[in-house]
Formats: C-alpha cells, structure tokens, sequence
C-alpha cells in the first residue's frame, strides 16, 4: 500500500501568508514594493529573502540593505522559488542537509548557466526548489526517508515509487504544477536532457553530490543526505 506525500502542510494552505506571496508574484499589476510590503509580515519569510539577495548567487553579498531591493534582485521567480521552499519547511522537521545541498546546487546552476548564456537567475531558482520533493518525504515519512539516505539514486527511485507512488522529483513537480510555475521551469527541473535548464541543473546536481575517491567518512556521510 502507498502513502501519498501531500504537498501543502497543514496549516500554511490557500489562506496563508506564503500564498498570498505566490500570488502576488504572478501578478504582473503588483510590484516589488507591495511585495516587499507583504514580506514584511512575515519575518522568517522576508529574512530568507534578504539572506537569498545577498548570497554568492547575486554577487551582491552585503550589499543589499531593503526588502523591495531584495526582491528586485532575487526577481519574479527567484521570489517564487523561496516562497515555495520555505512552504515546505514549514511542514515539519527534516535533515538540514537538505537545505544545504539545494543551496549548493543552485549556486552551481546559477554558474553553469551563465557560462552557458542562460538566464543565471532562472537556475538558481530551479536549484532552491530542487530537494522540494525530499523534503517533504523526510517530514512526513521520516523513517522511509532515512531508510533512502545512502541509495543509489536508481534503488532510491523503486523504493520511492514503492512506498509513495511517484519518485520525490515528481512529488517537486506536482508541487510547482499546483503553484502553476511556468512550464518551461518545470520541464527543466524534471532536468531532461534535451532541454537548457534542465540539461544544467542535472550537471549541477552531478557535480554537487559527486564525491573523488579518496573521499573521508564524512564525506561519504554528507553524500549520503544529499
């Protein structure tokens, strides 16, 4: 018998703070000062922003000292992506190493993008979505995620389809679909071969968790809860 991953926490639904964000981002009428107005109502949600803005991604770091700036650097999906990502933390418990990884892989596809001639600024939105599907796994079935933790990411995806249904890359895919993210965005984090963003993100991920073979014990552990 499967268990479905619900895909918005208890609690932070349609009439939350975070979904009034998510709307207001896809409004092309309202601009990053109502938004940054918004964020200001929620702290832990306008804090990641600033923290976002002023990270290595931008080149800004320290740099950037108002939420409406903040917003105006992250941009329209960047804003979307973190809206997205703090939803799903809000849903419980879950590895920090989570966090870690997707910031190390958007930072990497923010990179790779631009050496490519693509939009930076659309992969590393990609990056900050891209352990959406684990994260909520981890919070709701703790115990089958942990049991994922050192897989090869093949083994990972039969046992993920077994207990769940679907892969945690879909779990992500269906959670963008439902906060209608474009649709070019959301082919490329599915990561296809065949398509720019989803060829660097896959390249991202690659580089991120790929560990040398004389990796240490602990090096091995961090590859493991990625």
């Amino acid at each position: 018998m499967t268990r479905t991953i619900e895909i918005e926490p208890s609690g932070v639904a349609n009439g939350s703070l975070v979904a009034e964000v998510m709307a207001a981002v896809g409004d092309e009428s309202i601009g990053f000062h109502e938004i940054a107005d918004l964020l200001t109502r929620d702290s832990a949600l306008a804090t990641e922003v600033m923290r976002v803005a002023n990270s290595r991604y931008y080149g800004l770091a320290g740099v950037v000292e108002s939420l409406q700036f903040a917003c105006a650097v992250v941009g329209s999906l960047g804003l979307r992506s973190i809206a997205l990502a703090e939803l799903g933390r809000r849903g419980g418990r879950y590895p920090q190493e989570l966090n870690v990884a997707a910031q190390a892989i958007a930072t990497r596809a923010g990179v790779l993008a631009e050496q490519e001639g693509l939009d930076p600024l659309v992969a590393v939105a990609a990056g900050l979505v891209v352990n959406l599907g684990n994260m909520l796994i981890a919070q709701q079935d703790p115990v089958g995620f942990a049991a994922t933790r050192c897989m090869t990411p093949e083994d990972r995806a039969d046992f993920e389809r077994e207990h769940y249904g679907e892969t945690a890359l879909a779990i992500t895919v269906r959670a963008l679909q439902r906060w209608s993210f474009p649709e070019d965005f959301i082919i490329g984090v599915q990561q296809r071969p065949d398509h720019p963003l989803g060829s660097i993100l896959a390249r991202a991920i690659e580089e991120v968790t790929k560990q040398p073979d004389d990796d240490s014990a602990d090096d091995d552990h961090r590859r493991c809860t990625c």
